[in-house]
C-alpha cells in the first residue's frame, strides 16, 4: 500500500455463486457515524473522492443515473453514452441501504451502526467469476478511501491507474489466493 494516511483494512471478502452470477461481499468497520457514511455513499461530490464511478447526480432518489468510470469521467460528466456507464438507483432505505445497477452489475451498500462507528457491507453481483479478485482489490482500495474521507483525511485518487500506486497489484494477488483457498480448501 502507499504511505498515505488512508486507513488500512485487512484482506477480507467472500465470493458466492448466485444463479448465473457471483456475489462478492466485503464488510468493513468504519470509524465514522452511520449518517456520515450514508452521506458519503449518496452525495455525488463526495462519491467522486472514493468510488470507481462519478455519478451525474446524488444517489438519494430511485431512478436513472449516469455512472461513468472514474478513469473516463470528466468533471462529473453526466452525458456519457457508454453502456458501461448506465446506472440506476434501484432501492433506497435512507441511512441504511442503497442498491445500484452499474452497467450489468448490481452494487448493494448496507450501513449498520456499531459501537465504534459503522459497519459497511458491500455486495457486488457480476457475471464473470474470473474478475472477482480484480473487483475485490479495487473495492478494497475504494472502501479504504471512503473510510479516510469520512474521517476527514485528504485521500489521493485510488481508482483506475492510480490504484496501482496504492498496492492494487499486491491486493489482487492476495484476493486471488483467498478465493482459491475458499474454492479448494486443504
Amino acid at each position: 500500500m502507499s504511505d498515505t494516511k488512508v486507513p488500512q483494512h485487512p484482506i477480507g471478502a467472500t465470493l458466492a455463486p448466485i444463479d448465473d452470477s457471483v456475489m462478492l461481499t466485503l464488510e468493513r468497520p468504519l470509524a465514522a457515524t452511520t449518517p456520515e457514511v450514508w452521506f458519503a455513499l449518496t452525495n455525488r461530490r463526495v462519491i467522486s473522492g472514493w468510488a470507481p464511478y462519478r455519478p451525474s447526480r446524488d444517489l438519494s432518489e430511485i431512478g436513472i443515473v449516469h455512472l461513468p468510470e472514474a478513469t473516463t469521467a470528466t468533471a462529473l460528466d453526466d452525458d456519457d453514452d457508454n453502456p458501461e456507464s448506465r446506472g440506476e438507483v434501484l432501492t433506497i432505505v435512507p441511512g441504511r441501504m442503497l442498491s445500484l445497477a452499474w452497467g450489468d452489475d448490481t452494487l448493494d451498500f448496507e450501513v449498520v451502526p456499531a459501537e465504534t462507528g459503522t459497519v459497511l457491507t458491500l455486495r457486488h453481483t457480476f457475471d464473470d467469476p474470473d474478475t472477482a479478485s480484480s473487483y475485490a482489490a479495487g473495492w478494497h482500495l475504494c472502501l479504504a478511501a471512503l473510510d479516510g474521507i469520512t474521517q476527514g483525511i485528504e485521500v489521493p485518487a485510488m481508482t483506475g491507474e492510480a490504484a496501482k500506486l496504492h498496492g492494487w497489484d499486491a491486493l489482487n494477488e492476495q484476493y486471488e489466493k483467498l478465493f482459491a483457498r475458499e474454492n479448494h480448501p486443504r
